[in-house]
C-alpha cells in the first residue's frame, strides 16, 4: 500500500508541531514540574507570612514578568526558525509506502525507511515521524483531501510506523 501526500507547511503548522514536542517529552514535564514546585512553593511560603495584597503582588509579579519575557523570546525564536529554513518553506511531496517515507521536494529527495523512525505523535493538527531527536517528517492535516484518506493515513502510519516498546 502506498500513500501520495502534498502540500506546504505554514507557520501554524510549525506552530503546532512546537507546542506537540513540548507536550510529549517526558523530561520536559518533569522539569517543569520541579520548577513550578519550588517557584511557587517560595512565593506561597512569603504570602504565608505576610497575608497581604502587596505581598501578593510582589511574589508573583516577577515570576509573570520572566514566563512573559520567556515566551516572548520562544515566539520570536520560533518564527525565525521557521523563516529561515528554506526547506520548511517549499512544496513537498510526501509518498508513505510499507518501507518507509520518500521526502520530495524541488531540491531533491530523501527516503527514510522504517528502521530511522524514532517516535510518532499525531494530534488534532499534524503528525510527526520523529527520524531523530530533533528532528521529524511532518504531515499537516490539510494536506489530506478527505477525512476518510487522514483516518486511513493514520490508521497505517500507526500500524506500520509507531514503534511498540
Amino acid at each position: 500500500m502506498e500513500y501520495v501526500v502534498k502540500g506546504k507547511i505554514t507557520l501554524e503548522d510549525y506552530k503546532a508541531f512546537n507546542y506537540a514536542a513540548l507536550i510529549h517529552k517526558k523530561s520536559y514535564f518533569i522539569i517543569l514540574l520541579i520548577l513550578l514546585f519550588m517557584v511557587f512553593s517560595s512565593a506561597i511560603s512569603g504570602i504565608i507570612e505576610n497575608p497581604s495584597i502587596g505581598t501578593v503582588i510582589a511574589q508573583f509579579l516577577p515570576i509573570i514578568i520572566i514566563f512573559s519575557i520567556y515566551l516572548l523570546v520562544f515566539k520570536f525564536f520560533r518564527n525565525y526558525q521557521f523563516k529561515s529554513d528554506r526547506t520548511l518553506n517549499d512544496d513537498i511531496t510526501l509518498t508513505l509506502s510499507e518501507n518507509g517515507i520518500n521526502y520530495a521536494s524541488h531540491r531533491g529527495s530523501f527516503n527514510y525507511t522504517v528502521e530511522d523512525f524514532r517516535k510518532v505523535i499525531i494530534t488534532n493538527k499534524l503528525i510527526a515521524i520523529y527520524v531523530s531527536y530533533r528532528k521529524a517528517i511532518l504531515i499537516p492535516k490539510h494536506f489530506f483531501t478527505s477525512k476518510e484518506e487522514e483516518h486511513e493515513i493514520e490508521n497505517f502510519i500507526k500500524e506500520k510506523y509507531s514503534k511498540k516498546l
